[in-house]
């Protein structure tokens, strides 16, 4: 009984673990956009529309089997979500839709693909007349169909999926805005934390390019990270860092932190033209590090050998004076 209690929630964990909005396989299975534009790179992995209230688009869906052997595969939408962190994901299929998931009709609820084939899936998006001004989120999800047998009853049988985002704003009045909400460094043991959280107070998401550096006494970076995050509209994303910093002679070292993306609410990515970007930078922080003990008893060695040269070249110049003064008698 207690094993397959242990069966039933290792089985969960896995299907928990293998839910991901991008387009990436899944065990052979993927999926991605089948007609991305070509003025943005970002449609090679998800989907994006602007529509407006009561407008529809017609688009496809590219499914491949990159298994061995014949494969069943169930197509089909979800609403999008946020975790506790702030980052994209989907809902599960059990789940009710009620948001952007719902305006998604696909063509086919399922299609049987033979070793490494692919195939396209029609769908049509419809936005509601009164859908709210902005960002709304959706996936399209491709799943390996299992079969039942009754030879696994009561058993566990591990789904795997792939999410891919979709992301439709309706517009008018679209804005966004990101802020720099916490930036905290702790230090403790030659281990540094970093931890940031970004708030986007619009109703459209941001491509939000992270810059987190530390430089050294002299102005030298020593460490950074960061990249190039989607920021989803109206909520707040969180970041966690860490370095393993244990400079030889120690020192102040200083932290800085900054953001940007793109001015113009509404456009992708990340230019590399600093005129169309907001940047935002955040008060530096301060890292103190303690020498090495290697370093501390060279240092207390020196110190030790100044010392030591003081008293010898004071005894010499006493002595010198005695015998300056012993001649003259």
């Amino acid at each position: 009984m207690k094993s397959l209690l242990w069966s039933k929630v290792i089985g969960v964990a896995m299907i928990a673990g293998l839910i991901l909005p991008v387009s990436v396989s899944a065990n052979g299975i993927g999926g991605r956009p089948a007609n991305p534009d070509p003025n943005n790179p970002r449609t090679s992995s998800i989907f994006i529309y602007t529509l407006s209230g009561g407008a529809s688009k017609s688009d496809q869906l590219y499914v491949q089997n990159g298994s061995d052997k014949e494969e069943t595969i169930e197509v089909y939408s979800v609403d999008g979500t946020v975790t506790t962190t702030g980052d994209m994901t989907c809902k599960e299929k059990s789940e009710d839709k009620v948001g952007a998931g719902k305006w998604v009709s696909v063509s086919k609820k399922e299609v049987t693909l033979g070793a490494n084939e692919n195939a396209l899936v029609d769908f049509t998006v419809n936005v509601p007349s009164k859908a709210d001004v902005g960002e709304h989120n959706a996936c399209m999800v491709v799943q390996r169909k299992v079969k039942q047998s009754s030879n696994n009853a009561g058993g566990i049988q591990v789904q795997t999926r792939q999410a891919i985002r979709m992301a439709i704003t309706v517009p008018g009045d679209i804005h966004r805005d990101v802020t720099i909400e916490k930036f905290n460094v702790k230090n403790s043991n030659s281990s540094q934390l970093y931890e940031i959280a970004l708030k986007n107070s619009g109703n459209v998401s941001a491509d939000v390019d992270v810059k987190l550096v530390v430089k050294d006494p002299m102005g030298n970076v020593v460490y950074k990270n960061g990249g190039v995050n989607a920021m989803i509209a109206n909520e707040t994303r969180q970041f966690n860092f860490d370095s393993n910093l244990a400079p030889f002679w120690g020192g102040k070292y200083k932290v800085e932190l900054s953001i940007s993306y793109k001015k113009k609410a509404g456009e992708w990515g990340i230019s590399q033209d600093k005129n169309e970007l907001i940047t935002k930078t955040a008060e530096p922080k301060e890292l103190f590090f303690w020498p090495s003990t290697t370093a501390l008893m060279m240092i207390g060695g020196g110190i030790l050998l100044f010392i030591i040269l003081i008293v010898i070249i004071i005894i010499k110049s006493k002595r010198n004076k005695k015998t300056v003064q012993f001649k003259k008698r």
